[in-house]
């Protein structure tokens, strides 16, 4: 039987979270795909009242820091919207599986600014290292160019100004 941790709930936690394909593979390289699938996201984060700090999605997965705004059980909320919305109908043709998603999700709780820009930049450099791209602000699946240009270009709706009093 699957065991599953018991997660953080609390007001104001900042949690990481990663959500993997069911069939590794490069799935998301279709930009119109790769809008669909962010969008849903904004509309689920936007539902469960949740503060997005950062996003990438890559071909195959999905990382965001997110800040849980009320006690309650928000998070999983978000996820298990997210991923029942996107599940069927965001499901790329070649995909064998039946399911997008895999069932579980990593939720790892952030303890602190300088943990916070330790996941942002694991996230934004994460395209280049995958040789997606020259320069973290290049992918467009991501919240990087909002961090490194203070711009407001992405799908998901970030609040950077809640670490930038904070920025290393």
């Amino acid at each position: 039987m699957l065991q599953r941790h018991t997660r953080l709930a609390l007001p104001n936690s900042v949690h990481f979270v990663t959500t993997v394909t069911r069939e590794r593979g490069r799935w998301f390289i279709d930009p119109e795909l790769c809008r669909q699938i962010l969008g849903v996201f904004e509309r689920c984060r936007a539902e469960t009242n949740i503060i997005c700090l950062g996003y990438v999605l890559m071909p195959d997965h999905l990382h965001a820091l997110v800040v849980q705004t009320a006690e309650g059980i928000q998070v999983p909320v978000l996820m298990r919207r997210f991923k029942r919305r996107t599940s069927v109908r965001c499901r790329p043709n070649l995909l064998l599986a039946p399911t997008l998603w895999r069932q579980v999700y990593d939720d790892v709780g952030v303890p602190g600014a300088d943990a916070c820009w330790t996941k942002l930049n694991y996230m934004h450099w994460n395209p280049v290292k995958k040789g997606l791209c020259e320069k973290p602000e290049g992918y467009p699946w991501s919240s990087a160019a909002d961090y490194f240009f203070d711009a407001e270009k992405s799908i998901v709706k970030i609040q950077r100004e809640l670490l930038s009093p904070m920025m290393p």
